[in-house]
C-alpha cells in the first residue's frame, strides 16, 4: 500500500494539471475576448512546466556528509556539512533537502537546520552546514537525504530519497583526572598497600656479589670473564598496581555520569601507563583485560559509547561470581546509587578482595557514612571527578 500511494499521488497531480489546461482553454474558447485568452496564455507556461516536471527523472549524485569534529563527546556540538550534485537536465525551481529520521536520534533537535531549501535553476553543486547541539552518548546512523522538488504553485511535487548510511559515535564525556597511585587508608586506621615490587629486567643499574638463589640469567658474565668471580646484575625496582574496574549496569539512576567517570578513570590509567582491566556486565558480559595501548582503550571507549543499564541479574550475584579470581588487584566499583544490596555485599566480601573502592556518582549526593573492612565508599559529584584519585588517599 505504501508503494502504491505515491503512484496515485503522481498520477493525480498529472491529471489535475491536464484538467487545468483543458478548463482554461475551454473558458477562452467559449468566453472569448482579450481577458480570457490573456488568462490562458498567462497560465499555459506554468502548466507546461508543471506537466514536464511531473515526468522528468530527478538525478541526484555524489552525496557526501562531513562531521566536525571527528571525535565528539556527550554534550558537545557537531557541525555537519552535506554536499551533493544535481544532474537533472531539466531546470528546477525549488529544491528542499532534509535528513531522514534524524530528529528521533538526538536529544536536542537541530531547530530546523537539518533541512534546507535551494533555488536551483541550472546550478549543479550544492552544500550546506547545520549543527547538532547537546548530543547524547550513543552510536547513531545517518540514513540518507530526502529531496523534494516543486513547481511555482505546488501543482507538481516530486520526492526522491537517496540512501547515504553513515555511522556517528558520541563518546562519554571524559574529565582529566589528577592521577595518583592508589594507596587506601581505611577508617580502621590501617593502610593497605596493593602495590607489589617487581624487577624491571630491561633496566640494569649495577652489579653485586652473587648470592645463593639468584637466577642464572642474572649473572654478569663479562665481569666473570675478567676476574672469574660470580657477580649478579642489579635491576631497577618498579612498582606495579593492577586495577580491576567494574561499573554498575543494574541501576539507570545517574547512569550517564557513571559512564563518564568510568571512561575518565580508564583514560587516566592508560595515559599514565598503569595496569587496568575493565568489566561491564549487563544483558551481555564484556571483559577487557590489561588495557594498556590506545587501540585497546579505543575499543573499550566504543563499548562505553553504546552501553546501557540493562543488567538482568542482581549486583550481589554479579560481583560475587566475578570477583572470585580477583587475586591482588585493586577493585574499583562505580555506581549511581548505593543500595542496601551493595552494603550487604561489602560487609560479606572480605574473602573476595584485599581492598576496594566504591565511587557513588551523583549531583550533591548525600549518603550515610558506613564502615566496611578494606572497602572505601566515596561520594563524588561530576564537578569533582578530577579529584577521584586524590579522594581515595584521604582518611
Amino acid at each position: 500500500m505504501k508503494k502504491v500511494k505515491p503512484v496515485f499521488k503522481k498520477v493525480g497531480s498529472i491529471i489535475l494539471i491536464i484538467l487545468l489546461m483543458v478548463i482554461t482553454f475551454s473558458y477562452a474558447m467559449f468566453q472569448g475576448g482579450f481577458v480570457s485568452w490573456f488568462l490562458f496564455y498567462s497560465l499555459i507556461p506554468f502548466l507546461l512546466y508543471s506537466f514536464l516536471l511531473s515526468l522528468v527523472p530527478i538525478n541526484i549524485h555524489s552525496v557526501s556528509r562531513e562531521i566536525r569534529p571527528s571525535v565528539v563527546e556527550r554534550g558537545d556540538t557537531a557541525r555537519v556539512t552535506v554536499a551533493f550534485q544535481n544532474k537533472t537536465w531539466f531546470p528546477l525551481l525549488f529544491l528542499t533537502v532534509c535528513e531522514i529520521n534524524l530528529d528521533k536520534q538526538f536529544h536536542d533537535k537541530a531547530n530546523g537546520n537539518i533541512s534546507n531549501i535551494f533555488f536551483v535553476g541550472w546550478k549543479r553543486n550544492f552544500e550546506w552546514t547545520y549543527e547538532l547541539r547537546n548530543l547524547n552518548r550513543g552510536q547513531f546512523t545517518f540514513q540518507g537525504l530526502e529531496f523534494t522538488v516543486t513547481d511555482f504553485f505546488g501543482w507538481a511535487k516530486r520526492t526522491k530519497i537517496v540512501a547515504d548510511s553513515q555511522t556517528f559515535i558520541v563518546y562519554p564525556k571524559i574529565t582529566e583526572l589528577k592521577y595518583n597511585q592508589i594507596q587506601m587508608q581505611y577508617d580502621q586506621g590501617g593502610i593497605a598497600s596493593v602495590v607489589p615490587i617487581v624487577k624491571d629486567t630491561s633496566m640494569v643499574t649495577g652489579v653485586r656479589d652473587y648470592q645463593p638463589g639468584d637466577r642464572f640469567s642474572w649473572i654478569h658474565w663479562k665481569s666473570f670473564a675478567k676476574n672469574e668471580t660470580l657477580r649478579t646484575k642489579e635491576f631497577e625496582d618498579r612498582t606495579t598496581q593492577h586495577i580491576f574496574l567494574c561499573m554498575d549496569r543494574t541501576i539507570p539512576y545517574n547512569f550517564e555520569n557513571v559512564v563518564d567517570l568510568t571512561a575518565s578513570i580508564l583514560r587516566s590509567v592508560v595515559k599514565n601507563q598503569g595496569d587496568i582491566s575493565f568489566l561491564s556486565y549487563g544483558s551481555t558480559r564484556s571483559y577487557f583485560p590489561n588495557i594498556k595501548t590506545q587501540s585497546q582503550f579505543q575499543k573499550t571507549l566504543k563499548h562505553l559509547a553504546t552501553v546501557q543499564p540493562d543488567a538482568n541479574e542482581s549486583i550481589y550475584s554479579i560481583l560475587t561470581r566475578e570477583l572470585k579470581n580477583l587475586n591482588s588487584s585493586t577493585f574499583i566499583f562505580i555506581t549511581g546509587n548505593f543500595t542496601e544490596e551493595m552494603s550487604h555485599f561489602f560487609m560479606n566480601s572480605n574473602n573476595l578482595m584485599r581492598g576496594a573502592i566504591c565511587f557513588v556518582v551523583g549531583d550533591n549526593y548525600v549518603m550515610t557514612k558506613r564502615n566496611y573492612h578494606n572497602v572505601k565508599v566515596i561520594s563524588l559529584s561530576k564537578e569533582h571527578f578530577h579529584k577521584a584519585f586524590t579522594e581515595v588517599s584521604k582518611p
